[in-house]
């Protein structure tokens, strides 16, 4: 039986659960568990006094909220598992090590921002700055797996420097802004400034854009190879729903963003 978090006390404000992930709780007792203090509106509290714990501690953690108010689901979480069974707050799986994050439900802002390692889900939709870097930080996402199933805000993939973003519906203005590498993959509609100020890295769009930054320039329709090696990746998330893209296919390519020396691409697949 998994370890099980319940909301039980609705709270008005914020409530803050960075520290309560699988690999600490899974060494400790209830009675230890129930004593752990969160933040909750800027104070200081027992777990036990918006939760009730459950189950037995292991690596599988599951928190179902009362509302899309409880921030830092997840947050640098190393290993194990934490199902959220709700809208998550903000920074769900912010600087997350390892693991495996599924949000059954809609993420906030910043969702999985400047995440090392693991792997994020979210069923719905995610608020801006997915993938970004933290509050004061240089770097977004540095490795691991996002994968959003609904639409997703401004300035997804913001200084991603390594891993795969996923969004399967659209992105706002400025998804793969500062990108520096990594793999940003749109299977809906962009907004402005795709790809603004990139310097690598790859970003893929499953819709070709109304427009793109004047500053990415064209390279031509070309039979890309690589892209069967990306494709397959995307293919054990995006079940059924992959582009199928062979060697002889040809896609549109654009190189940039120049006004940076950028070596970044975007390619328009259809």
């Amino acid at each position: 039986m998994s370890l099980v978090l319940r909301q039980i006390n609705e709270q008005k404000g914020r409530i803050d659960l960075r520290g309560i992930t699988p690999q600490r709780l899974a060494t400790l007792e209830l009675p230890a568990i129930e004593q752990l203090r969160i933040t909750a509106d800027h104070q200081m509290v027992p777990l036990s006094s918006l939760f009730s714990v459950e189950g037995d501690p292991m690596d599988e953690l599951i928190i179902i909220p009362g509302n899309n108010r409880v921030d830092y689901i997840g947050a640098r979480m190393a290993s194990g598992t934490i199902t959220l069974s709700g809208d998550a707050g903000n920074h769900a799986g912010s600087g997350m090590l390892g693991g495996r994050l599924l949000v059954n439900g809609n993420g906030g802002d910043f969702t999985g921002s400047a995440m090392q390692g693991g792997e994020i889900i979210v069923q719905g939709n995610v608020g801006n700055a997915t993938g970004a870097p933290s509050a004061g930080g240089l770097c977004g996402q540095n490795g691991g797996v996002i994968h959003v199933q609904g639409h997703a805000g401004d300035r997804a993939g913001e200084c991603q420097r390594r891993g795969l973003l996923i969004i399967e519906g659209d992105a706002g203005d400025l998804a793969g802004y500062r990108m520096i590498a990594g793999t940003i993959y749109v299977g809906g509609r962009t907004a402005e400034h795709t790809g603004l100020g990139m310097r690598r890295g790859t970003i893929l769009l499953n819709h070709r854009p109304d427009q793109l930054p004047v500053t990415l320039n064209h390279n031509g329709s070309l039979p890309l190879t690589m892209l069967t090696l990306v494709i397959r990746q995307l293919r054990h998330y995006l079940v059924g729903k992959t582009p199928e893209v062979s060697f002889a296919h040809h896609v549109d390519r654009y190189v940039g963003d120049l006004a940076c020396q950028g070596l970044g691409e975007i390619i328009v697949l259809t």
